[in-house]
């Protein structure tokens, strides 16, 4: 008797147990909602899922924070392209440094004046030397200007306006080497030329004291002096030869 007790207990005890484990697997329901029950392999799933879901978020996240960073970096390198473009306008519209060559008598050398000009140009240069009478001033245009290379060295081609001729004409022969040197080292300077051909209207240009066919180099006024005169001096000689035989 007491044996079949034990076995009937024994076999209630597996008759709930199996009870419990079929209502385990049962869903749990209350009222309009059904939570299904997860394992503990979905609920690792599930997380796994979740943590892929918020990374992009995280991501965005500090993709903005890092475009908030770089904004600054932007705006400053905008700025600072903005000032060089700014000082190289400015640099761009900055007068020029002018050499300009006069002398005063043939015994000294030339003086140079720097002055700035918005660009270098023959009548600009011509203007300063007017300043101080080394060409009429208001008069004097250049009608031409040509830089040429010729035989290893750089001329210039000078061609003026017939005033200045009607100028020099007015002038003594120091007075002349003066005007002519003055001109041309200032050309020279400013244009890193070897000589200056001048010419008036496009023809050569001829004074009381001298004829110049040839391109003058950057003598001072006493060098220019004493070449024309050496100039004259010979043609002088090549005229009276043949009356002396």
């Amino acid at each position: 008797m007491k044996k079949r007790n034990m076995a009937a207990l024994a076999l209630l005890a597996v008759m709930l147990l199996t009870a419990c484990g079929r209502a385990a697997d049962m869903a749990v329901t209350t009222k309009e909602i059904v939570v299904p029950e997860m394992s503990s392999k979905d609920m690792l799933v599930s997380s796994l899922e979740y943590l892929l879901e918020e990374e992009p978020e995280e991501a965005d996240g500090d993709g903005e924070e890092a475009a908030k960073e770089k904004e600054p970096e932007t705006a400053a390198d905008k700025s600072a392209m903005e000032s060089d473009e700014l000082l190289e306008e400015r640099e761009g519209q900055e007068e020029k440094a002018t050499v300009i060559c006069y002398g005063k008598d043939v015994d000294s050398g030339l003086t140079e004046e720097v002055i700035t000009a918005d660009q270098i140009t023959p009548d600009v240069l011509l203007n300063a030397l007017a300043r101080h009478n080394i060409v009429p001033l208001l008069d004097t245009k250049a009608l031409s200007m040509e830089v040429r290379e010729e035989n290893g060295r750089k001329l210039i081609y000078l061609d003026l306006s017939r005033s200045f001729r009607e100028y020099l004409m007015t002038m003594s022969l120091e007075a002349e080497c003066i005007i002519i040197s003055s001109i041309v080292n200032t050309f020279t300077s400013n244009y890193h030329a070897d000589a200056v051909y001048i010419t008036v209207e496009g023809e050569t240009l001829v004074t009381s004291h001298a004829e110049y066919t040839e391109a003058v180099s950057g003598y001072t006024p006493g060098e220019l002096l004493t070449y024309l005169q050496t100039a004259q001096d010979e043609e002088k000689e090549d005229v009276t030869e043949p009356a002396e035989q």
